[in-house]
């Protein structure tokens, strides 16, 4: 048998493990080459999941209050509208929320109108259209606001040092948050050089 593994060894020749490219670690992604770019990935992989955990929370925080099935982005959508209980043009929630994709967040008042729990108010303009939340949807948001209080509060009390570090974590993702909006725009400024 040993004979046998040596002659297919001679055929085909050893097994040779690709090398790294100079730089990258091993197990590392086509992000992450540089020590710097592996710190980075790590951070928006984290970024990432919290982000997708952050919006099943919404969601689930929702259903559990509310029949109409909303994602994350909806529930943002309606609880922004909600803040301060003042009307609110589109352009006014996309900034809030720091979001361009005016297409998806038409898509999403127009489902929580449907579902009864904002309306419009003013011209009949898109752009002068202002949303504010109905009566069901006051109802809603404040057995949102009670189930989220009886929920997560608890939890992240429980965490040693929660409220330091909530406030250091808060600043810094406001900083990182400025960064990838100039990093965008230095990255569209080059795509249009010649």
């Amino acid at each position: 048998m040993r004979k046998t593994q040596k002659a297919a060894a001679k055929r085909t020749g050893p097994a040779v493990k690709p090398k790294p490219a100079t730089g990258e670690r091993p197990g590392s992604w086509h992000l992450a080459r540089t020590e710097t770019e592996r710190r980075l990935s790590e951070f928006e992989f984290r970024l990432e999941r919290l982000a997708q955990a952050y919006y099943r929370w919404k969601a689930s925080c929702l259903a559990a209050v509310c029949d109409v099935p909303l994602t994350g982005d909806d529930v943002a959508v309606l609880n922004v509208i909600r803040m301060g209980d003042e009307p609110k043009r589109l352009s006014e929630i996309g900034q809030l929320l720091n979001r361009v994709d005016v297409p998806n967040m038409q898509y999403a008042t127009r489902k929580l109108v449907k579902a009864g729990l904002i309306e419009t108010e003013g011209s009949s303009s898109r752009k002068e259209t202002r949303y504010r939340a109905t009566d069901t949807g006051h109802s809603v948001t404040e057995a949102y606001a009670a189930l989220r209080a009886t929920t997560l509060p608890p939890m992240l009390e429980a965490l040693e040092g929660w409220a330091d570090k909530s406030v250091a974590a808060g600043s810094h993702l406001e900083l990182v948050s400025s960064l990838y909006t100039q990093a965008a725009q230095v990255a569209i400024t080059r795509r249009h050089q010649p």
